[in-house]
C-alpha cells in the first residue's frame, strides 16, 4: 500500500489577490463551447427515477447544483430535474392530481422527461456563440440545453442559463413554454390546476 506524506503549508498572511482565469472575459460573442459543461471532463450528478423529491432537493443543495440528470436503474438517461422544478407549486399540483402527499412523490413525477427535452449537436456548439445558445434557450423556454453527438447518440454535455448568467454577469430571463393543455391551465390558474 502506498504511503502518503504531509505537504508543507504556506502562511496566507501576505496574500491578498485572487488569480483570474487566463484569456478573455466571456461575452455573448464568445464561443458557446466555453460555457458548456462537458460530461467527458466533469461527471454530472445523476439521480435515479425513484429518488424522493425531498431527498433530491437535499442532495442538489449539498452538491450546489441547480439541475441533475435522471437515470433509470439500467443507467439509461430519462430526463432532467431542476431545483426550480422541485421548489415550484407544480409539485403540489402533481401531488393533488395523483392523490398523494408532497413527500410521497419521486423525481420521476416532476422531472422533464427526455421526450420533452431539446438538444444541440456538439458540431453546432463548436461553431456558434453563447448569444446563439442563449437565444435558443429563450425561444424554446428551457433553462438547460443538452449537447449531443448524433453519430453515436451520446449526451456529452449541458449548457445552462444559470451558468451563462453567472459567468457573463448578466440577467437571463427564460420564460417556460407550456407543452400541454394541463400546463396552460396551470399557468392561467396560478399552478392550482382546474381539476
Amino acid at each position: 500500500m502506498r504511503t502518503y506524506r504531509e505537504l508543507k503549508t504556506l502562511s496566507l498572511r501576505d496574500y491578498s489577490h485572487l488569480s483570474t482565469p487566463d484569456g478573455e472575459t466571456l461575452s455573448l460573442d464568445s464561443p458557446a463551447s466555453s460555457i458548456m459543461t462537458s460530461f467527458e471532463s466533469t461527471r454530472p450528478l445523476a439521480l435515479e427515477l425513484n429518488v424522493g423529491i425531498n431527498d433530491a432537493l437535499m442532495m442538489m443543495k449539498k452538491a450546489h447544483v441547480r439541475s441533475v440528470i435522471v437515470m433509470d436503474d439500467s443507467e439509461k438517461f430519462r430526463g432532467i430535474i431542476s431545483l426550480m422544478d422541485l421548489e415550484s407549486r407544480k409539485v403540489l399540483s402533481i401531488a393533488q392530481s395523483q392523490g398523494l402527499r408532497r413527500d410521497e412523490l419521486s423525481i420521476a413525477d416532476v422531472m422533464t422527461p427526455s421526450a420533452k427535452l431539446a438538444g444541440l449537436s456538439i458540431q453546432q456548439v463548436s461553431s456558434c456563440c453563447i448569444g446563439d445558445v442563449l437565444r435558443t434557450l429563450q425561444d424554446v423556454g428551457s433553462q438547460h440545453m443538452l449537447v449531443v453527438r448524433p453519430e453515436d447518440q451520446q449526451i456529452c454535455g449541458i449548457i445552462s442559463a444559470s451558468d451563462i448568467a453567472r459567468k457573463l454577469h448578466i440577467p437571463v430571463d427564460i420564460t417556460e413554454r407550456a407543452t400541454s393543455f394541463r400546463e396552460i391551465v396551470d399557468v392561467i390558474y396560478g399552478n392550482r390546476g382546474a381539476a
